[in-house]
Order: structure tokens, then C-alpha cells, then sequence
């Protein structure tokens, strides 16, 4: 029999008993779960505050960084110009003129590089500049059908055998293939061709019977390494070495020229590296922009040299040309114009379109007719200005005199003292000689953009407005949460932090932090609180607004060193002194500080509480485990006696029968 089962035995449920006086003795611990609900609601309300005075540092931390006042914002009138200005730059309008962009020096390398085409060999390895696919291509309306496989002669055999009135050759003088058409105008390919073989062998309409190739079909195979590169100069290694700028470029046994060109690509050396197939030419070109040089050397290998590239020739780069504000022209190396150019701090102006500059080439002193290296897009009659790094042309004044052109071509023009008589085409200016270096004319309509730097008064206003509500919802949660409210029948309702006296401390030393007067023997400015910006109270709590903002406005307008001082001044300006009274409370990061000791202070005594509700609760199960053994003893027994009672009850019925 379980006599653990309440009741059993004597019909008493001493089990629930049991419970209930269990229940009873935990009376205790409701209470410490009470206080212990209580310190875990105000830790959580201070660790919120907490947050929020954390938040408020990093504004006042902001507030107090000096180049806060020292940013500016940057406006351009025009979007083909941008330009970006760092903390202090000198506020005020600056107007560009610009003439010309910069651009890229080019190394051209020689032309005609590669060998011939060898025409007895399949389309895929005669050594074609551009590879050949394979498909159809159309002369004169006839379709014909080439394979990889085919040889050259294979396909102009087929040209010619497949096309009425039609032959094709090829000139192993010349590397071209001719197609000619005994009579009319023979027309080449078709929108539905699949092959390329019209393009890679550069074959194009023009209107006659006869077609000719416009370049040679020979060329470099990329996909090849240096020694089987098909260079015409023979002696180009399978591995070796060259220097771009000075830079060591390396190429091995296994490098194609495609990788040989990604190499260069990729280096230091600073240019880009690319082969032209059309022409069969490599090209090198600067990555930076400007007239700038190159400098090249073969180590071992051979392979500047027999790609051209040494014996190529030097496409000058264009520098940018510029004036400031009306001043007299500038030359600058790149389109990014720094303070390095005009001398103003911090500034940066990029722009990305010029217009009015052309450069001389020659002039003739004896017609006075002078020719530019491009065309120069003058009309008769524009006013221009002569402009030398180095010395202008006898008989022209550079900088100071406006001359006026008669354009005689697109390139050519003379120069006069008016309009009228550019007009009339008399009186042409006299020149002397060609003068020395770069002579650039400059014409009056160049492509021009204003950019303003001003003060980010906006920014500063953000800052500050962003302080003032950070601190406003310090202040209205305080507010919230140590609130006293006596209802009309005189019931009290207390917040949760109704009690907690450092919480009304904060709000009122904050308050005076941040509606206070700074130093005034350190702050020597008219600023020295935050009222003098136009802020002030309502009068009812501790928050605080914006006033005035026309006051605000006309401290960052008119005396923005004053508002400098009065927030960022070093230990006694406005940001460090509110940063500094927050550090009390919190440290820089809820890791030391009043706040943080009492936050730390609650959280140890709702830790002690579980340690009190646990050895209570251990009593509890103690004297509960004791009545419940008490009570299976008493089962026991009386268990025994209803045994023995039903024994004896037996025996008197029985002797009863007898």
C-alpha cells in the first residue's frame, strides 16, 4: 500500500494541508520578489536614462570639435564643373575660365607590326590581325561558307568561282586582298552574314567595282607567347624583362601577349597598355592625365623594341588651361585643380568640359597667316588672347593685348587690331618670328562655372538642434518617471523613480549646465549661454526651444567666431562643459559614474534577493519534506491499527458463529 497517497489510510487529506502551509511560509519571498521587480524596473529605467545621457555626450562631444564651424558647403553653377572645399576654406565666389582639358600622353608604337598572312594556311592560323570565324559572308548577293580550316586561298578561290563576274586575289606586296567585279558596282556583305570575314579582312563598300582591303591582313595573335607573336622584327625572346617609368615589368616562357599587356595594365608604371588591330600597332597611355613623359627600356627580350613600341613616337599630352576670377591663363598638370594651382586652402575644383583654346603649329610671317595643330572653331571677328609658358611670337603681346581673328580655315586664321577690321580684313597684325615654346590663342567664350564656398551654417544648426532634443528627452523622461501626482480625493501616485533622489539631481544640474553661463574670464566673446542663440524655457519644466531663430541666424551670419568660442573652446567651452558633467554620470560609456554605481548598486540587490529566495526557499522545502514524513508515519500507524482492528473484529465474529 503507497501510503504516501494523503488520506489512505485515516481519510484526512493532509497533503493540501501541507501545501497551504508551504504556501503560507512563502509570504517572504513574494515580498523580496516585490522589491526585487521594483530594483530591476528602476535599473531598467536608469540604464534608459542612461542611454539617452550617452547620447546627449556625443552632441555635446560634436558641439565642441572645431571644424564643426569651419565646414562649408560648395555650390557650382554648372554641372560640367564639381568642386569640394575641406573646414576653413575661404568663403566667397570663384569664377573659372576654362580653356582646355587635360589629356593623356600616348606612346604610339609603329605600325604594320606583325607579318604577312600566309595563305596557304587555315583561316585560324594565316596570322590574320583579327581573328576569323567561321559562318557566311555575301559578295555581290552570293552567299559563300568558310570553315576555320580553310586556307586563305581556299576562300578566294571560292570568291571567285562561286561568284559571276567576280575575282578575288590576294598581293603578297601589299598583304590585301582585292575583289573585282568586271563591270557595275560590286556590293559585299548582308544583314544575315555570320562570319567576320568582310571586317577582319577589312574589306567595305565604296562604291565601285573593285574593293580593296584598307589595311594589311597580317598581324599579332594575343592569344600567342612572344616568340610566336608573328612580329615582323625577328629575335623577340619567349620570357624577359622591360621598364615602363622605371618600373620592372617581367614576362615568362608561358605569357601570351595578352597576359604580357595585362601585366602592364596592372603595374605601377601608371599607363595602359593596348594593341591596336586595325593598324597593327601597340599603344601605351599615361593614366594620368597632362603633358607628361614616358620613359621605356628594353632589359632583356626585345620586346619593346620589336613591338614597335621604342621606335613609336610621343602623342603630347594636353594640359589643362584655366583663369580664376578674370586673372591671366594657368596651366595645370590633370583636371583636378588643388590648392597647389591657386593658392586657396582646402579647395578642389574638377571640371569636365573646356572650350576656346587652340595651339600653334606654325605661323607664316610672310602672309601672317597662323595655323593651329586643330581646328580652332574661331569665327571672324572673336576676340582672343595670346598665352606662353614660354615666349610669344614677335610682334604679338601675351597675357594684356586682345587681338581679333579673320579665320581663313578651320585651322588658319590671321590676327587684327578690331573687330572692324578683322572684319574688313585689314591691317593684319604683323609677327616677327615663331617664339619659343607652346604658344596657345585663348578665345573670349570659354566654358565657364562660378563656384560659392560658404559657411555650413546648416550644419551647425543641425548640431546644435540636435543637442537641444537629445537633452529635452533627458528631461521629459525624468520628468515621466519621478512624477508625484495627488488626485482631487488626495490618492498619491508615485512614478518609479519617484525616490530616487540622484535622478532630480541630474535634471537639475543638467538644466544648469545647458541654460547656464560658460567662463566668462575664459570665454571672452559676447556669447557665454545658450540664451544669447536665441534659446530659452517655457517656464513649466526643464526642456528648452528655439526662440528666436532669427537670433541664431544672425550669430552664424555675423559672429560665427564667437559662437566657435563659445562651444568649442578647450575645458571651457560650452560642449566640453556639458561632455564633462556627463562624465560624472556615466563615464564615456556607461562604465563609470553616479548613474552608473547606483544602476550597479540595484542590480546587486536584486542578485542578493535571489539569494535570499533561494535559501528561503530552501527552508520551505525542508519543513515541508518533515510534515510530509510526519504524516506517512502517522499513516503507517494508522494503517497498523485498522489492520489489527479488522484482526480482532474477525476473530469476535467468529467466535459469535461458534
Amino acid at each position: 500500500m503507497d501510503l504516501n497517497v494523503a488520506g489512505l489510510a485515516s481519510g484526512f487529506d493532509w497533503k493540501t494541508m501541507v501545501d497551504q502551509l508551504a504556501d503560507i511560509e512563502r509570504s517572504r519571498q513574494r515580498v523580496l520578489i516585490n522589491d526585487q521587480n521594483t530594483y530591476d524596473l528602476k535599473k531598467s529605467l536608469l540604464t534608459s536614462i542612461g542611454g539617452q545621457l550617452e547620447s546627449l555626450e556625443e552632441k555635446a562631444e560634436a558641439l565642441a570639435k572645431t571644424n564643426l564651424y569651419d565646414s562649408r558647403t560648395v555650390n557650382s553653377t554648372e554641372t560640367h564643373l564639381t568642386a569640394s572645399a575641406s573646414s576653413g576654406t575661404a568663403s566667397g565666389d570663384y569664377q573659372f575660365e576654362i580653356y582646355q582639358l587635360a589629356t593623356a600622353a600616348k606612346q604610339v608604337g609603329t605600325s604594320d607590326i606583325g607579318k604577312k598572312i600566309t595563305t596557304t594556311n587555315a583561316l585560324e592560323t594565316a596570322g590574320f590581325s583579327v581573328a576569323i570565324t567561321a559562318g557566311t559572308f555575301t559578295v555581290d548577293g552570293t552567299q559563300i561558307t568558310i570553315a576555320k580550316t580553310d586556307t586563305v586561298n581556299d576562300v578566294i578561290s571560292r570568291i571567285t568561282s562561286n561568284v559571276s563576274n567576280v575575282t578575288a586575289s590576294y598581293n603578297s606586296g601589299t598583304d590585301k586582298i582585292s575583289i573585282t567585279k568586271s563591270s557595275g558596282t560590286l556590293v559585299l556583305g548582308s544583314a544575315t552574314d555570320t562570319s567576320n570575314f568582310l571586317q577582319a579582312t577589312h574589306l567595305t563598300n565604296n562604291g565601285t567595282a573593285g574593293i580593296t582591303s584598307t589595311h594589311r591582313l597580317g598581324g599579332i595573335n594575343l592569344q600567342h607567347t612572344a616568340n610566336a607573336a608573328s612580329f615582323q622584327t625577328s629575335g623577340t625572346a619567349a620570357s624577359g624583362s622591360f621598364t615602363i617609368n622605371g618600373v620592372t615589368i617581367s614576362y615568362a616562357a608561358t605569357d601570351t601577349i595578352a597576359d604580357i599587356i595585362s601585366k602592364i595594365n596592372s603595374s605601377s608604371s601608371s599607363v595602359f597598355a593596348s594593341y591596336d588591330a586595325v593598324n597593327d600597332r601597340f599603344k601605351l597611355t599615361n593614366k594620368t592625365d597632362g603633358d607628361l613623359g614616358m620613359t621605356l627600356a628594353d632589359v632583356s627580350g626585345g620586346f619593346l623594341a620589336n613591338s614597335g613600341l621604342l621606335g613609336g613616337t610621343l602623342d603630347r599630352g594636353k594640359n589643362l588651361i584655366y583663369s580664376l576670377n578674370g586673372g591671366t591663363a594657368v596651366i595645370n598638370q590633370g583636371n583636378s585643380i588643388t590648392e597647389a594651382g591657386t593658392g586657396i586652402a582646402g579647395l578642389t575644383v574638377n571640371p569636365t568640359k573646356g572650350a576656346g583654346a587652340s595651339q600653334l603649329s606654325s605661323l607664316n610671317t610672310g602672309t601672317n597667316i597662323i595655323t593651329t595643330q586643330s581646328t580652332h572653331g574661331y569665327k571672324t571677328g572673336e576676340a582672343i588672347t595670346v598665352f606662353s609658358p614660354g615666349t610669344a611670337p614677335g610682334g604679338l603681346t601675351a597675357d594684356s593685348t586682345t587681338y581679333y581673328v579673320r579665320s581663313t580655315g578651320s585651322n588658319t586664321f590671321t590676327l587684327h587690331p578690331s573687330e572692324a577690321e578683322a572684319t574688313a580684313n585689314t591691317n593684319i597684325t604683323n609677327i616677327t618670328s615663331s617664339g619659343t615654346g607652346d604658344v596657345y590663342f585663348l578665345g573670349a567664350s570659354p566654358t565657364t562655372a562660378t563656384v560659392t564656398i560658404a559657411k555650413d551654417t546648416n550644419a551647425i544648426k543641425t548640431a546644435i538642434g540636435s543637442f537641444v532634443d537629445d537633452y529635452n528627452a533627458v528631461q521629459e523622461t525624468i520628468a515621466a518617471q519621478a512624477k508625484i501626482e495627488i488626485a482631487a480625493d488626495g490618492d498619491v501616485t508615485a512614478a518609479s523613480l519617484s525616490d530616487e533622489r540622484l535622478v532630480s539631481e541630474i535634471a537639475a544640474n543638467l538644466r544648469a549646465k545647458v541654460m547656464g553661463d560658460v567662463d566668462g574670464s575664459q570665454i571672452t566673446g559676447a556669447i557665454k549661454r545658450l540664451e544669447s542663440l536665441g534659446f530659452g524655457s517655457n517656464g513649466y519644466d526643464n526642456t528648452i526651444t528655439l526662440d528666436n531663430s532669427t537670433v541664431l541666424d544672425n550669430a552664424l551670419r555675423d559672429n560665427i567666431g564667437d559662437v566657435k568660442a563659445f562651444f568649442s573652446t578647450g575645458t571651457h567651452g560650452y560642449g566640453d562643459v556639458v561632455d564633462d558633467y556627463i562624465e560624472t554620470l556615466i563615464g564615456e560609456s556607461m562604465e563609470t559614474g553616479s548613474l552608473v554605481d547606483r544602476t550597479d548598486n540595484l542590480a546587486k540587490l536584486s542578485d542578493d534577493i535571489d539569494e535570499q529566495i533561494e535559501k528561503l526557499e530552501r527552508q520551505v522545502q525542508s519543513n515541508r519534506q518533515r510534515m510530509i514524513d510526519s504524516f506517512v508515519l502517522m499513516e503507517q500507524a494508522q494503517a497498523k491499527i485498522n489492520q489489527d482492528m479488522q484482526f480482532i473484529m474477525s476473530r469476535f465474529a467468529s467466535n459469535n458463529s461458534n
